[in-house]
């Protein structure tokens, strides 16, 4: 099956089965060394990438759904500024992901704190530690439970999730502050 995707902004075109994991092609067809899988394929979320701006497991994505795609790993999410607002939250909560899953946590917070502020520019609450107030089309507040399940597609222990959240938090203020020094 012949795929047009990108990946890690290069245009590519791949020639896979379509059924082939995304992690496998990743680190088989476009040779990426950094990606990390111990479970192979049962979910321990150490394989995540951005697809589209959202978390997922690369072992779970079969190379049919990659049509026409954006995947950003790790490597280089780690060159951008919104990098530099997760990493700010982490020594800000003197808290850091252990070197097996901080990658990957990465990324997830990342995708969290995307759809945060561009579902709902210059409408974010203050606090995560009992409902996150982000209004939407029909008010519905989204609460803490959602973040919770985004952070669980890692089940690395090496982190208690009320310092995950806090992390988002502060990552958020660091997100809304420059949303506000450029309007």
């Amino acid at each position: 099956m012949k795929i047009e995707c990108s990946i890690d902004g290069k245009a590519l075109s791949l020639s896979v089965n379509s059924n082939k994991p995304l992690s496998l092609i990743l680190t088989e067809d476009v040779g990426n060394r950094s990606l990390v899988s111990y479970c192979q394929g049962n979910g321990c979320g150490n394989c995540i990438v951005l697809l589209n701006e959202e978390a997922v497991l690369s072992c779970m994505i079969p190379a049919f759904r990659l049509k026409d795609s954006t995947i950003r790993t790790f490597d280089s999410f780690q060159k951008t500024r919104q990098y530099r607002d997760i990493e700010r939250a982490y020594r800000a909560t003197g808290n850091n992901p252990c070197p097996n899953c901080y990658a990957s946590k990465t990324l997830i917070i990342e995708s969290i704190l995307q759809d945060l502020t561009n579902s709902h520019p210059g409408k974010l609450g203050s606090t995560l530690t009992g409902r996150i107030q982000v209004p939407q089309d029909n008010d519905e507040i989204i609460d803490e439970k959602n973040i919770v399940q985004e952070l669980s597609l890692n089940t690395c222990t090496c982190m208690d999730m009320s310092e995950m959240l806090q992390i988002v938090e502060i990552a958020l203020g660091y997100r809304r502050r420059k949303r506000v020094r450029r309007n």
